[in-house]
């Protein structure tokens, strides 16, 4: 990961365009954080227009499919039947009850289908064996494609088209990566030479096309003018607009890798899951786009360590991570760029972290190079690291989070913002950076360090302007210095901590305003009551409650689930049963009565019970 730094000069690069672009100043008296280290979070991040209420029942799947509510018999081939069958727009129900999943449930390149629960700890989906997963995916071809074509025009921040020689392998709604060659400040420690990858960039969806231009969504974050940009189209069908809604996965009697596969998506959702007794990861997510995971529980899983991630992101782009708890709930709870790197411009927001094995930490958005642009904000959590372990980060951002312990940015985390946060804890953190080898501190910062699991080193490394590890060896071993890149370059600012006792502005910046929000353009309507915004040192007090660990600390941890949708048949019955109640209400006026309409009405709503109509 990469911090961004308020020092005066930033890159040495190829590009004078770039550089004169990310030359750094000095912020106007009116911005904390320029432009050109944030990404146009607000509109673009989560499901495009939100989740969709979907109104419309296309199956239920016991009372029209005879599905097994008892957990006995294998419900999997009946639900993948049931969404696969699902007209576009509507919903499969499953009602309260606990379903057998003793296969996965393959749903390949579906689109627009939600399936929909009763409510978590109502409608339970209870996997018994290596199987018993979702999976949600487009057909991609294999191997995957490696035919990067150059950009000539077009990559550029705010661009929504690029033009290349010849887009013949792109498609409409195709997922496609945009991605320049490695710069001085990135560094990769897969073994190979840094000039042979493109780790940066992120994830786009192609809206139109002509023979040598590209126009995609959303806007491109950052500009790639002068460093080699190329595209690289996918090759794989895109699922769009499905959600899964209100029910359980329970997978305790499991060894299934996780709950949900989700790959080639764009604009897909969980929405108010409860995933419990995870063996290993809890979800999976690759290659997708503007996805969104919100009001899940996340909770018990019944191992930690290496690859028992919670929420776990690969190759993503533009997603929502919004309201939810994890009560150990994976190690690391939320991951994004796991081992593959580009995972560009997500926001991890409002969600309540807590019970984690001790070893581990909370969020990441470092595993894997190199992920940037990333939004950490508003989230109560005790450890925040970027681990470097593979390689680098860059400009992301941790605003108004409450972390009760440290930010732990490795080596090759550069160009971080770190604005509004309130850090530590009184009497637990002693120092308020780490800078000794081999001694560990209970700090509030520990920056530069080399090793993901302890805080040794072997002398130091920089700072330059810009950072340049293009003569460092592409492996970890090789490169055990302290990064002194990351302070140099770290932009921190109105960040209250508990060593200190006050709040540390950055001399060079006058503006002391800090926004209430990066991506929501005002108190989201889901909030309630509770102050907004929650965390900062201008709040009073500086910290209050989120609404995620309002539901947990209330026992509560389960939303309100979305009301059940109504059937064809339900609509109908609906609509008879309106038409008979206008037309007693009419009679009723005129003092007159209607002993046969008033039977038909009982019939009609005895119907509408027994069919469980909302």
């Amino acid at each position: 990961m990469i911090l961004f730094t308020h020092t005066r000069k930033l890159y040495r690069t190829a590009s004078a365009v770039f550089l004169a672009l990310l030359l750094h100043t000095g912020p106007a008296a009116a911005e904390i954080i320029p432009p050109v280290r944030t990404a146009p979070w607000q509109g673009n991040v989560g499901v495009p227009s939100g989740i969709p209420n979907r109104i419309i029942i296309w199956k239920n799947i016991v009372a029209d499919l005879g599905a097994d509510p008892t957990g006995v018999v294998d419900a999997a081939p009946i639900i993948q039947r049931a969404i696969l069958s699902c007209p576009a727009g509507q919903v499969v129900y499953m009602p309260a009850g606990t379903f057998r999943l003793n296969s996965n449930v393959h749903l390949n390149n579906k689109s627009n289908f939600t399936l929909r629960g009763a409510g978590q700890g109502r409608t339970i989906l209870k996997s018994t064996n290596d199987q018993g997963y979702l999976y949600l995916a487009g057909i991609a071809p294999w191997p995957p494609p490696t035919n990067w074509i150059p950009i000539t025009s077009g990559a550029t921040k705010g661009s929504n088209t690029i033009t290349m020689a010849n887009t013949s392998g792109f498609a409409v709604n195709m997922l496609f990566t945009i991605g320049p060659s490695t710069p001085t400040w990135a560094h990769y420690l897969g073994g190979f030479a840094d000039a042979t990858n493109r780790f940066l960039g992120g994830q786009f969806k192609v809206r139109s096309k002509t023979f040598t231009t590209i126009t995609f969504d959303p806007p491109l974050p950052f500009d790639f003018t002068g460093m080699n940009p190329a595209a690289l189209a996918s090759g794989a069908t895109t699922v769009q607009f499905s959600g899964f809604e209100n029910f359980t996965v329970d997978l305790s009697g499991s060894r299934a890798n996780w709950a949900f596969w989700i790959t080639s998506a764009w604009g897909c959702w969980l929405k108010d899951i409860e995933i419990e007794h995870a063996y290993t990861r809890q979800t999976l997510f690759g290659n997708v786009a503007r996805c969104e995971v919100r009001e899940c529980y996340i909770h018990d899983a019944q191992a930690e360590g290496p690859n028992h991630e919670g929420l776990d992101f690969g190759r993503a782009s533009w997603c929502l991570i919004e309201d939810n708890i994890f009560s150990r709930g994976g190690s690391m709870a939320i991951i994004f760029g796991d081992g593959t790197g580009q995972g560009l411009a997500n926001v991890i927001a409002y969600n309540y972290v807590t019970n984690t094995t001790p070893a581990w930490w909370d969020i990441s958005v470092n595993h894997g190079p190199h992920n940037m642009l990333n939004l950490i904000e508003g989230n109560v959590i005790h450890w925040y690291k970027d681990d470097g372990y593979f390689g680098s980060s860059s400009h992301n951002t941790l605003f108004r989070n409450r972390i009760d312990w440290q930010i732990g940015l490795k080596h090759f985390c550069n160009y971080y913002n770190i604005v509004g946060n309130v850090l530590g804890t009184s009497g637990v953190n002693t120092v308020y950076e780490s800078s000794l080898p081999g001694i560990f501190e209970s700090s509030v910062y520990e920056l530069g360090y080399p090793n993901i699991g302890n805080v040794s080193f072997i002398g130091t490394f920089g700072p330059t302007t810009p950072p340049d590890y293009s003569a460092l060896p592409n492996t970890l071993d090789g490169t055990q210095h302290r990064d002194l890149n990351v302070k140099a370059t770290i932009l921190r600012h109105g960040n209250f901590d508990f060593v200190n006792n006050r709040t540390i502005w950055d001399p060079t910046i006058p503006d002391h305003t800090i926004p209430n929000s990066l991506y929501l353009p005002g108190k989201p309507s889901w909030w309630g009551v509770l102050p907004w915004p929650p965390i900062g040192p201008d709040r009073s007090p500086m910290v209050s409650q989120i609404p995620a660990q309002q539901r947990f600390a209330s026992g509560m941890p389960t939303p309100t689930p979305t009301p059940a949708p109504s059937t064809p048949a339900c609509l109908q019955l609906q609509q008879r049963i309106d038409r008979l109640k206008t037309r007693q209400q009419q009679l009723r006026q005129q003092h007159r009565s209607n002993r046969k309409l008033n039977q038909r009405l009982r019939r009609l709503r005895r119907q509408f019970q027994n069919r469980n109509c909302p």
